[in-house]
């Protein structure tokens, strides 16, 4: 039998290759890993599930939450390409559960959060042409988009999503249903900015 501190040892000298990798070790019951995945997803989560209440009590008591049942369920959890994915997917689950304001809203992102564009930055350096006025227009076409397309194109732009993915976090019936989603997104923006 491996001891913690032995297991500790082990993972540092072998390094988590890719995200099946480790959430296999995280299943197979390594700390390390749990931990690891707990601190590379914690802020993604906590700025996704604002972006979905508003409410960040309520989303850092969902995260955490979340983080007991799959630590507690791990033997029991299904496989995973995307550990980012899975965790965006169940808290989303999560917070309209816990959430007496989202059960009347459950199939638009709340109106009027504030979701502004914002650029990383390496992005700041390509994106320096942008004015701040195409920019204040940006982010009020953004504000007054309806929710369904400004979901979409929060998951396809700012989380990384694929059309599948948001297929899936969506509840959509078609992967053609969510690309429609964010084109008409991306229309309405050009439209805005004209």
């Amino acid at each position: 039998m491996i001891d913690f501190e032995e297991q500790i040892r082990y993972e540092k000298a072998e390094p988590f290759l890719d995200d099946r990798h480790l959430w296999r070790r995280f299943k197979s019951g390594s700390e390390s890993a749990f931990i690891k995945i707990y601190e590379s997803y914690f802020d993604v989560l906590l700025n996704y599930g604002y972006q979905l209440t508003g409410r960040e009590d309520l989303t850092q008591d969902a995260i955490q939450d979340l983080f007991i049942d799959i630590r507690d369920s791990r033997e029991r959890l299904g496989d995973t390409h995307s550990i980012k994915f899975y965790l965006m997917k169940s808290l989303k689950r999560k917070l309209f559960r816990e959430s007496a304001r989202w059960y009347n809203q459950c199939d638009t992102i709340a109106e009027g959060l504030p979701f502004e564009v914002t650029f990383s930055h390496e992005k700041i350096l390509i994106d320096r042409q942008i004015s701040e006025e195409q920019s204040l227009k940006l982010n009020q076409a953004v504000q007054n988009m309806p929710g369904r397309k400004k979901e979409a194109l929060y998951y396809f732009y700012y989380e990384g999503l694929s059309y599948e993915q948001i297929k899936e976090m969506m509840e959509l019936s078609h992967i053609k249903s969510a690309r429609n989603l964010v084109y008409e997104a991306i229309s309405y923006l050009r439209e805005a900015l004209k």
